[in-house]
């Protein structure tokens, strides 16, 4: 019986001995056959391996190299951030692709710079990169220096079956091309599907999620500033109640705010129980089973005002805001770029999860602005411009003479108006100094200078997609890549294009190669686009036709639509400035207004008092229709500054200082002339008619006072 015992212990001790040394065996094989780095159809690939591959990669960058290059390779999920001061460039960084067979997740870490003017890419390499991830947030800094701040981001293994959030903070400066990480105590912790902005000396961040794996993900909603002076981190921490705290999201829009921020929307997945019909009917299999728990996506329609203290970042606070007004269908997959005090958007996509084993999903391809003060949405519409030729009095060969003579005469009005007020102060000038005002927009000889500057927009906005990524670099919004979904199908656009979100006159293709839709579909595609732009030429040449027959009484009776408009537009923004707060100082942009006491304000008197826009009345017919106007509130600011100041202030610089209180003032109204302007088109009217006679706001002889 001993003997037995024995026996059976000792082959029990040797079937586990096999065991072990086939486990062994088995697990050097694997080990040989896999490299650090190469894609593995295994998803428990050592994910530290394939970073510590990239990193020694890295470091065989020994200095900074830029090579002139085709548009980057094609990705979804990147970074597309505007230069802060240089209005000719856009930075591009990151992203990831699935590709090859069976597809695999590729991330990228590569830095692009497009030169908007002469439509070239250049691509940079250096040693001290970020690692490759996708998801990451980037904004630039509050201070007007040329940098951009970077925070997390993803990366996975090969099938995305292990995640890594990173939560690294970078700097990129922009001048040199030259990346720095930035050690900080109370750094944030790794994340994607955040978003930043920024404050004055602070880089806000916000919410985010994190994924241990492809199940399993966690919202976040945790506030951390970043001052850029100290470089410290500060977690603002929740009040006691979190009803006056925006809830855990990703994805959402944030747009600086002069108090702190603007939050709105956002995705995130809540755990429901399933109905109380699916409950019955899974009853007969299991009596003790109770509701079944499952992930449903939650779509953020809310908005939030984030107002910092600046004095203790602690007790900055969260106010929540009323329904945003006009709202457009519910969607995600959207950040709105910002764009002189508004957010813009484009596409998004809504997902119907019908079962477990369904998912409908709808796409869109509209184009919306959200003015962040107003709490308010507009649908952008693109639309043909028409040349306007204007009728000046006392000039038979078409007005261009007058509109010089008139030029002429405002400036020599401006000059005797500074002389009158440096005679009153006592101030001698010499008069070889004075520098008569130049041309303040020069947009058109810029754009001369582009390859792209001939090209014919089109009126159509390009195809449904969500992420699509956006950057607004002066009036122009550009519009990079995206993803489109068509059954099991993933399609990652490879193409951009820019839209001028001042003339709104129609989207130019900047570059566009192949994507996966391809074959039989794209060409349906094309052909509806093709047949709806032939339907819009038609269109217009039947609106052309209109306005050719359009006689001297229907102008008179469109004059005086347009009177009576502008009657109610001022009333309009009297009953808002007898309900709102006073404005504040418009940003210093001359020399002689180099700080906030010295810088042209709007305050000196009521904002209604200030010349509106018309309908279709560009920024630079309003400003040369209304340039005597704001230059004569400048001067009438200069009676109450020193002597010195009036002394070294030129016209020029009057001038370029009345052309930005000019360029606010038609920014603050465009949204509401634009609605106009639609009104006026279901009539038939689609150009401003702007009689130049001594009877117009322009006129030298007339005054505020």
């Amino acid at each position: 019986m001993a003997k037995d015992k024995k026996a059976k212990a000792a082959e029990k001790k040797a079937r586990a001995v096999a065991k072990t040394s086939k486990k062994a065996a088995k697990k050097e094989k694997k080990v040989a056959k896999k490299r650090p780095g190469e894609d593995s159809d295994s998803d428990d690939q050592d994910i530290d391996a394939i970073l510590e591959e990239y990193k020694q990669k890295q470091a065989l960058h020994m200095a900074i190299q830029e090579t002139v290059c085709d548009p980057p390779p094609v990705r979804a999920n990147s970074l597309l951030m505007a230069h802060p001061t240089n209005a000719k460039e856009l930075f591009l960084f990151g992203g990831e692709i699935w590709t090859g067979s069976p597809p695999v997740a590729k991330f990228y870490n590569d830095l692009y710079v497009y030169h908007t003017e002469r439509n070239e890419w250049r691509s940079y390499t250096s040693p001290n990169s970020p690692m490759p991830r996708s998801g990451a947030a980037m904004t630039m800094g509050g201070q007007g220096k040329p940098e951009l701040w970077l925070f997390g981001g993803e990366f996975s293994s090969p099938k995305q079956g292990i995640f890594y959030h990173y939560a690294d903070f970078w700097k990129l400066d922009c001048s040199t091309r030259e990346w720095t990480k930035i050690e900080a105590k109370g750094t944030p912790s790794g994340r994607s599907g955040h978003r930043m902005t920024y404050w004055k000396n602070y880089i806000i961040l916000f919410g985010g999620f994190q994924a241990t794996s492809n199940v399993t993900t966690k919202y976040l909603n945790d506030l951390y500033l970043f001052d850029t002076n100290t470089h410290t981190w500060t977690n603002v921490p929740p009040p006691p109640s979190y009803l006056a705290y925006p809830a855990a999201r990703s994805s959402f829009s944030f747009l600086p705010h002069e108090h702190g921020a603007v939050l709105f929307g956002g995705y995130s997945r809540v755990k429901t129980s399933s109905g109380a019909g699916a409950q019955q009917q899974a009853s007969h299999k299991k009596k003790n089973q109770g509701p079944k728990i499952k992930d449903f996506p939650h779509y953020h329609a809310d908005s939030w005002l984030l107002r910092i203290n600046h004095g203790d970042p602690k007790l900055t606070k969260w106010e929540k805001r009323k329904k945003p007004g006009n709202v457009p269908a519910t969607r995600v997959g959207i950040t709105m770029a910002h764009h002189r005090g508004r957010g813009v958007m484009f596409g998004g996509v809504y997902d119907i999860e019908d079962s477990e084993e369904g998912l409908e999903s709808k796409f869109f391809e509209d184009m919306w602005v959200y003015a962040v003060v107003q709490n308010r949405f507009w649908e952008v519409k693109m639309r043909k411009t028409k040349k306007v030729v204007r009728k000046d009095a006392g000039d038979g060969a078409g007005g261009g003479g007058a509109r010089r003579d008139r030029g002429k005469q405002d400036e020599l009005e401006l000059l005797k108006n500074l002389a009158l007020l440096e005679s009153k102060a006592g101030v001698e000038r010499d008069d070889s100094e004075v520098v008569l005002p130049m041309e303040v927009d020069k947009s058109d000889e810029e754009e001369s200078k582009n390859p792209l500057a001939k090209v014919e927009p089109s009126l159509t906005l390009p195809a449904a997609r969500f992420n699509c990524a956006l950057a607004v670099q002066g009036d122009w919004l550009f519009l990079y890549g995206g993803t489109f979904e068509k059954g099991d199908v993933e399609v990652t656009f490879d193409e951009m294009y820019k839209v001028n979100l001042d003339k709104l006159d129609g989207v130019i293709q900047i570059f566009k190669r192949e994507s996966a839709l391809g074959g039989e579909e794209e060409m349906e595609m094309d052909d509806d686009e093709e047949e709806d732009d032939e339907d819009d030429s038609e269109m217009d040449e039947d609106d052309e036709e209109e306005d050719e027959e359009m006689d001297e009484e229907e102008k008179a009776k469109i004059d005086e639509i347009k009177k009576k408009q502008e009657e109610g537009r001022k009333a309009k923004v009297l009953r808002k400035m007898s309900q709102s707060e006073p404005p504040t100082p418009l940003s210093p942009t001359a020399s002689v207004f180099s700080d906030a006491s010295m810088a042209p304000t709007e305050a000196t008197e009521p904002e209604s008092t200030l010349p509106l826009a018309l309908p279709f009345e560009t920024l630079r017919e309003f400003f040369v229709r209304t340039s005597t106007l704001f230059q004569a509130e400048i001067m009438e600011q200069l009676r109450f500054k020193p002597v010195s100041v009036a002394e070294a202030t030129s016209v020029k610089e009057i001038r370029t200082a009345a052309f930005e209180m000019a360029e606010n003032r038609w920014w603050d109204v465009r949204e509401e002339i634009r609605e106009e302007e639609r009104k006026l088109e279901e009539l038939g009217v689609t150009e401003s008619v702007v009689m130049t006679g001594d009877k117009e706001g322009g006129g030298s002889g007339i005054r505020r006072r």
